[in-house]
């Protein structure tokens, strides 16, 4: 009978029903204000009300499961959001004050009997991070990843056509390890691939696809990436002493 009854409307069969149509389609336009106080109270509700929710979940629940599946965990893991889907096979190594997001992916390779993920102190890993780790993928200490940031380990599928269609694993030739060395930064949505090596406060700017080594203190932009700055004011924040 509804159903019916909003086709009527829809096909506007009638003038009644147009009408019926049109006052509908009026009431599409018509927006709330917002009224002081209420609506500001509303808002600092809600946002106090999620803020207090995502602390709690995040503390009794995603934080406790997440360190049942690492190796070793340090202190002060935050994790925002949720919890990283993380594959079966990752063995991960993480440090001290590391912040992670929920809408994350650490898969690992069927290559190696322990494909692994270390993360070091002070680390931030942002936003829908993808890790595919061959047989090891380690970032430094102090490293700061933006959103939407992959780091590709291994191939993902080989490059033989009839195996691809098997769904069989890549070979070990086509793995490399990814080291991102301290105080590195990554930009948005940058692409890092297998056998690269980010140097010590590096810069990868937004967007770059990076397919070799990049040196200590430098930028490097573009697909492929290059080095476009040195930033050797800095050296004497990596002095021996």
């Amino acid at each position: 009978m509804l159903k019916q009854l909003l086709n009527k409307i829809r096909r506007r069969e009638t003038p009644f029903w147009g009408k019926v149509y049109r006052v509908a389609k009026s009431m599409r336009n018509v927006n709330m204000p917002a009224i002081w106080p209420i609506h500001h109270l509303l808002r600092g509700e809600r946002t106090l009300r999620l803020a207090l929710w995502g602390k709690l979940s995040s503390l009794f629940y995603y934080e406790p499961i997440f360190r049942t599946m690492c190796s070793e965990c340090g202190n002060n893991l935050r994790l925002v959001g949720g919890m990283p889907l993380v594959s079966d096979l990752l063995h991960m190594r993480i440090g001290n004050n590391v912040t992670m997001h929920g809408a994350a992916t650490f898969a690992a390779s069927k290559i190696y009997p322990k494909p692994e993920l270390i993360i070091g102190d002070h680390s931030h890993l942002g936003y829908q991070m993808n890790i595919a780790v061959g047989q090891k993928v380690e970032i430094g200490r102090h490293v700061l990843i933006a959103s939407r940031v992959a780091l590709i380990g291994y191939d993902l599928h080989p490059t033989d056509p009839i195996k691809r269609a098997e769904n069989e694993p890549p070979n070990e030739s086509g793995c490399g390890d990814i080291v991102i060395k301290d105080y590195a930064w990554i930009g948005m949505s940058c692409t890092i691939l297998k056998g690269v090596v980010i140097g010590k406060g590096a810069i990868v700017a937004t967007g770059s696809v990076v397919t070799k080594d990049v040196p200590d203190l430098c930028i490097v932009a573009g697909n492929p990436a290059r080095v476009v700055k040195e930033l050797d004011e800095y050296k004497y924040a990596f002095d021996e002493t």
